[in-house]
């Protein structure tokens, strides 16, 4: 059943120039030490007329629907919140990775420093206060945003949950790309 308070990523992805700032923002903001990235941003070279051209993704826990991290934790160290958030509670980690191999978009990192999973919680203390996340903050061309994924995919004609280098499955990823220049 689909969430209708579903919250998401918005990733407008033919604006994205790949500088990474929404990563090194995340990172600043979650004092994360250097070998840990909760948001990657990949480049993908692309067909276009006689050429290639580079298109980039910019990702993190895609907040899944059917998230597969939830799914194979023995320590049940993952909730997801009404919106749709998908929580981990790292004092329930016990370490195993198992959810670090089940994730499908390398969302969930182990950390050196403890030796227990780590991921992107799309800074609900931030959200919890009105404000954005640290990543759609630090975007200096505003290709990053979070909505409610339930209405953007009803209201906007060009949303959908399909681009380069990301597509839908059996998680139910709730990242939606704009497919339109801004």
């Amino acid at each position: 059943m689909e969430n209708k308070y579903q919250y998401g990523f918005v990733f407008r992805q033919e604006n994205c120039v790949g500088c990474q700032a929404c990563s090194v923002a995340c990172q600043i903001h979650n004092e994360l030490p250097e070998n840990v990235r909760f948001r990657k941003v990949d480049r993908y070279e692309v067909p276009k007329g006689d050429g290639m051209v580079d298109v980039w993704l910019s990702h993190s826990c895609m907040h899944c629907g059917n998230p597969a991290c939830l799914m194979v934790c023995p320590a049940q160290a993952y909730t997801t919140r009404h919106d749709g958030l998908v929580v981990l509670d790292r004092e329930k980690c016990t370490g195993c990775g198992l959810c670090v191999s089940a994730c499908p978009y390398d969302a969930v990192v182990m950390v050196e420093a403890d030796g227990k999973a780590a991921k992107c919680n799309m800074c609900i203390e931030l959200i919890e206060q009105g404000k954005k996340p640290a990543c759609v903050d630090g975007c200096p061309v505003n290709c990053l945003d979070v909505d409610n994924i339930y209405q953007v995919m009803k209201q906007k004609k060009s949303a959908t949950k399909q681009g380069v280098g990301y597509g839908d499955c059996i998680t139910k990823p709730n990242m939606v790309i704009i497919k339109e220049r801004a």
